[in-house]
């Protein structure tokens, strides 16, 4: 299977660069800084008209993983507000740690686009249960995770557990502190989509610009064999 490279976008000089270094997806997002927000529609019109690959973009309100049915409200509005997009991501789980009802109604607005479910699975308490339920929401084929809150170094060893069963690991995208450092790493554990953030920005710095180059080494380095 060809493994995927990911990387997190801005605006349309990012996709042009993503795309340059041979990127295989975007994510789309506003303020990365925050974890990644819904970005405006003008913004998503400027990167599909800078890129040619895939763009899944973020649909998300705040930091927390909970949602209210308020914020809920909001999510599905701002889905109405992209008919153009043609992938989204986004999560949340309940109390228990796993995907929460409150986003069926985010869900139904996305008809059948494909989804990824967002980083809100972290610190469940079983990473491969609550991943595989989130498998099985409809139009959802992504589930993007570091293991950890803190990113894809300290939750190695969930990864590696999840990585384990072939179907799961398919539908995982590893995230969250990647870097061209760790990539061989996580492929060695049997990660099939890597995406990348600031590890492929000038700097490492969210207000720097994606690299071309950067994303070129962090590609070649995802499809090696």
């Amino acid at each position: 299977m060809m493994r995927t490279c990911e990387v997190i976008v801005t605006g349309a000089a990012d996709a042009r660069a993503a795309t340059a270094g041979g990127a295989d997806r975007l994510e789309l997002v506003a303020e990365p800084e925050r974890g990644g927000m819904t970005p405006a529609p003008d913004v998503l019109a400027a990167v599909l008209d800078a890129t040619d690959r895939p763009v899944r973009v973020m649909v998300r309100r705040t930091e927390s993983h909970h949602v209210t049915q308020e914020t809920a409200d909001i999510l599905r509005s701002d889905v109405e507000s992209l008919p153009m997009a043609t992938e989204f991501v986004c999560g949340a789980i309940d109390v228990a740690g796993v995907p929460s009802y409150r986003l069926d109604p985010v869900i139904a607005s996305f008809g059948d686009r494909n989804w990824t479910f967002h980083r809100a699975l972290d610190d469940a308490p079983d990473l491969s249960a609550a991943a595989t339920a989130a498998l099985f929401l409809p139009g959802c084929d992504q589930v993007l995770s570091a293991g950890d809150p803190a990113g894809v170094d300290v939750g190695m060893p969930r990864l590696a557990a999840a990585l384990r069963d072939p179907e799961l690991a398919a539908g995982l995208l590893v995230g969250g502190g990647v870097t061209l450092d760790n990539i061989p790493v996580l492929i060695s554990a049997g990660a099939q989509g890597l995406h990348l953030g600031r590890a492929v920005r000038d700097g490492a710095a969210w207000d720097r610009p994606v690299s071309t180059d950067l994303v070129r080494r962090a590609a070649e380095l995802v499809h090696e064999s």
